[in-house]
């Protein structure tokens, strides 16, 4: 489970990379069918979530370092926030798979049991939080 979950980490990753959106993507390989990322998709079919569809996310999540991250939504906008810090936007890629302004990637699976975060150190609480750069969080409810 570990192995997909960085798999689709990787490649979320790529698509939420600027530099990397300009030019088709290399495949990556999952557990069982690759994922491709060209730039057509990244840029011109942004992905609408269905009424409920964030509701699953919409969770407390307890995060290796401690920390506990929350998700919310308001109105067709949706948030992530870490204790009393201000709230950070974060706009959906495809189904489960969240990226923040800064290039933070949140990727649920097991219809939102668990999640991998990249790039947690681009959140702007990630300096009190002592956060390592470079690691993907794991955490589940």
């Amino acid at each position: 489970m570990y192995g997909k979950m960085m798999s689709i980490a990787l490649a979320c990753g790529m698509l939420a990379s600027p530099a990397i959106a300009q030019q088709q993507a290399p495949a990556v390989a999952g557990d069982s069918a690759q994922v491709r990322i060209s730039k057509n998709v990244a840029a011109t079919t942004p992905y609408h979530l269905a009424p409920q569809e964030f509701g699953a996310y919409a969770q407390p999540y307890l995060l290796e370092t401690g920390l506990v991250l929350t998700f919310e939504q308001r109105r067709h906008r949706y948030y992530t926030q870490i204790r009393n810090e201000a709230k950070v936007e974060i706009f959906p890629l495809a189904a489960g798979v969240f990226t923040s302004a800064d290039g933070t990637l949140f990727v649920f699976r097991d219809g939102g049991d668990t999640i991998a975060v990249s790039h947690l150190e681009r959140m702007p609480f990630a300096q009190q939080a002592r956060v390592t750069p470079g690691r993907v969080y794991l955490a589940s409810r």
